[in-house]
């Protein structure tokens, strides 16, 4: 028979707590990147639907320019998108151009989704007569977050 002396006693247990420790330290690491990854890609996620927002607001400023150019006002007749009317419209405020209008258009299934666009005509100087830019943000018209992400489109012609 073995016998075995006092410095071998509790190895064992040595062993295990160490084995132990090695495993809890790579379940940690991975759960650390596993999380980063979730972010990620919610972040990813929340910045499409940020431009899809931004695309939809710039579509509707677009077709309403188009067909209310010779009314020479932008808010003529039934201005709608999405089904929505625009939300502060603000009409003829000088921002380096003679005409121009700032809204606000609210997107989405049950509007979650906020759209600001301005349209400035009659640009002299800079190659173009209009400019629409749309900004697209991922809460609803009218809210803040900390969890915001905006996301702009800009058209000139």
């Amino acid at each position: 028979m073995k016998t075995l002396n006092k410095n071998q006693k509790g190895f064992v247990a040595l062993f295990t707590v160490l084995l132990v420790s090695v495993i809890l330290s790579m379940a940690i690491g991975i759960a650390s990147i596993s999380l980063k990854e979730i972010v990620l890609s919610s972040s990813a996620s929340e910045g499409s639907r940020a431009f899809y927002a931004a695309d939809s607001g710039i579509e509707c400023a677009l077709y309403y320019d188009r067909v209310n150019s010779t009314e020479g006002a932008f808010f003529a007749g039934n201005f709608m998108c999405n089904g929505n009317p625009p939300i502060n419209p603000l009409e003829g405020a000088d921002f380096e151009s003679p005409e121009t209008y700032s809204f606000e258009i609210p997107f989405g299934a049950d509007d979650e989704l906020c759209a600001s666009i301005i349209l400035k005509r009659q640009i002299t100087g800079l190659g173009y007569s209009t400019l629409i830019e749309s900004k697209g943000s991922n809460i609803p018209c009218g809210e803040t977050s900390p969890k915001k992400v905006e996301r702009s489109v800009r058209v000139t012609y």
